[in-house]
């Protein structure tokens, strides 16, 4: 397969009243212009998601004997923090960038099923949470470097 060919992965969301919209997992692009926008509230959901990752691998192992993961909670908690984040979140993985505001509208339900398909979908496409966590930190220093440097 050549370049040209590349598809990402996509998963359908269902929206109220009929109808569906794919989404797909998040690309570098759509990291870097996240991270610009909103670099306090991700920072915060990222370190509580790497806390709830853990319990999830310990749910898995354990055959979700304990129950111990809350990965809807880092969702509904970044509902809280920082609601534009999700709205723009869906709309960058929809392709939907010319409208950040029609993904804010949809019904909590179905921001939360799209934000699941669209991590589940970005992990799948870096190869894992470590990987995608090695990715961010990296993305994330750069950033960071870069605002400390900027002229004021």
């Amino acid at each position: 397969m050549d370049l040209k060919s590349f598809q990402p992965a996509t998963q359908e969301v269902a929206i109220p009243g009929g109808g569906t919209f794919a989404v797909r997992g998040l690309a570098l692009e759509d990291f870097t212009i996240l991270l610009r926008k909103y670099y306090e509230p991700m920072a915060a959901l990222f370190d509580q998601y790497l806390s709830e990752a853990a319990l999830a691998k310990v749910d898995k192992d354990t055959e979700n004997a304990l129950g111990l993961a809350d990965m809807k909670g880092v969702i509904l908690n970044a509902l809280t923090v920082a609601p534009g984040l999700i709205g723009d979140t869906i709309a960058r993985a929809a392709d939907m960038t010319e409208d950040t505001h029609l993904p804010r509208l949809l019904p909590m339900g179905t921001q939360i099923d799209a934000m699941t398909k669209i991590v589940t979908l970005t992990l799948e496409a870096e190869g894992g949470v470590e990987k995608l966590i090695e990715t961010v930190s990296t993305l994330a220093t750069s950033l960071s470097t870069v605002a400390a440097n900027r002229p004021r």
